[in-house]
């Protein structure tokens, strides 16, 4: 069937398959114990027969995108080599594996409804299917709590723009804001303190698109900062974790207490600076930060434990998306950090822009909100080489950027290059 479509034609009916299928790869994605790796390797089978379609000319007005998607692999082939394991590459061979199916996806079109759909749906089902972690001070919904947390602002910020474009359809509207909803509850519950800016940042882009005069919008922000105020002072956990952070940091620069999460990661973002300093260009290998941050225990010897180093070897994340990729990857990692970021942000804001059609701002903000919730918690953690959340990122781009080049030229070809749709902007 995907062999017979012609970029001649305009096949409508090959829209709602595909997004079924999209919609089942989301569902998988976040229901299945080995995260979205299966569903990966499901969307990549789905789109392949549509890479050896693909035209020179097309591919010609992908290079940008492709560049960025394949970078993250180029920049990561020092450290393979002098640390002489393949988990060195496995989020970055997701990108490539991303930039196949945004070769593929050119072959469909995509329906912007139910994918966003798809996102509200993915924020209630965890809490449909891990009833049980309420019981716990701090909620894993599958697939770790810092994880979890980062995941569910990426669909608050997917839900939130499904209002937006279900205005007009009061039940779909329901399903986006009690999705909404959920994926607030889901951060709140992991404790994940680095997401919590990311919802604050993300409610505000969207609030931002809401067509109200300006007293109206004053009126909801000062409704929308008491919330946080109440919630910071009554809601339990995140009253705890606010105090519990106050007392990290009081403990850590005055009694020198390096025992919590937050002087661990104090400590390794010093670690990463000084693996940083030593190969500036393609950073230390695996062996070599362990031993630096053997050398950094030996030299601070009040450190009673370096809690996030995860397995030991020095694979452990600096908690910090720009030091790790400086200290494992130098500047070929920042290269290939800044590309993820900031390849599509310009993509999406310069579509943010179009008052013609407001699906395409929604979808477009939609999109903004997952690259700026990356880069905050990137602040924290080092969201973009995780695999699962490498996985999520690089496909949520792919998927997205076609919804805006059908909603550009909704009657015209696929045949047309992205350079091409932008400039007829």
């Amino acid at each position: 069937m995907f062999a017979s479509i012609n970029y001649n034609h305009d096949k409508r009916f090959v829209e709602l398959p595909v997004a079924v299928a999209i919609f089942l790869v989301i569902v998988i994605a976040i229901l299945s114990k080995h995260g979205s790796q299966p569903a990966a390797l499901l969307l990549f089978l789905l789109v392949l027969p549509g890479c050896f379609h693909a035209t020179l000319r097309y591919l010609g007005g992908l290079k940008l995108w492709l560049f960025m998607l394949i970078f993250p692999l180029i920049a990561s082939l020092p450290l393979l080599v002098a640390s002489g394991t393949g988990e060195a590459t496995a989020a970055p061979a997701r990108y490539v594996v991303a930039a196949i199916c945004l070769i593929g996806l050119s072959r469909f079109r995509l329906c912007s409804s139910l994918i966003f759909r798809a996102a509200s749906v993915g924020a209630i089902l965890p809490l449909l299917f891990y009833l049980d972690q309420f019981s716990q001070p701090r909620a894993d919904w599958g697939v770790g709590k810092l994880q979890s947390g980062y995941l569910a602002v990426v669909l608050l910020s997917l839900s939130l723009s499904q209002i937006f474009i279900d205005r007009h359809k009061s039940a779909w509207r329901i399903l986006g804001i009690i999705g909404s909803l959920c994926a607030i509850t889901l951060v709140v519950k992991t404790g994940t303190r680095g997401a919590w800016p990311a919802i604050i940042v993300v409610c505000y882009l969207h609030f931002s698109m809401i067509p109200l005069s300006a007293a109206r919008k004053t009126a909801c922000l000062i409704f929308g900062v008491s919330i946080l105020v109440l919630s910071a002072l009554f809601v339990p956990p995140v009253n705890d974790r606010i105090e519990h952070t106050a007392q990290e940091i009081k403990s850590y620069y005055n009694d020198d207490n390096h025992a919590s999460s937050i002087g661990a990661r104090l400590d390794l973002w010093q670690i990463a600076i000084e693996s940083f300093a030593e190969s500036p260009l393609w950073g230390v290998s695996y062996g070599r930060h362990n031993e630096k941050i053997k050398d950094f225990i030996e030299r601070n010897p009040d450190i009673k434990r370096l809690k996030l180093d995860g397995k030991g070897d020095g694979r452990g994340s600096a908690h910090n998306e720009i030091l790790d990729a400086l200290s494992k990857r130098g500047l070929l990692g920042l290269i290939a950090i800044l590309l993820l970021y900031f390849v599509p942000l310009r993509f999406f804001l310069f579509h943010l822009k179009n008052k013609d059609c407001d699906e395409l701002r929604y979808v477009s903000m939609g999109a903004i909100g997952v690259i700026a919730t990356m880069i905050i918690c990137g602040f924290t953690e080092a969201p973009l080489m995780n695999v699962r959340v490498a996985t999520t990122y690089g496909f949520l781009m792919v998927f997205l950027y076609h919804l805006v080049i059908r909603l550009t030229n909704p009657t015209q070809s696929h045949d047309r290059s992205p350079k091409q749709h932008e400039n007829s902007h």
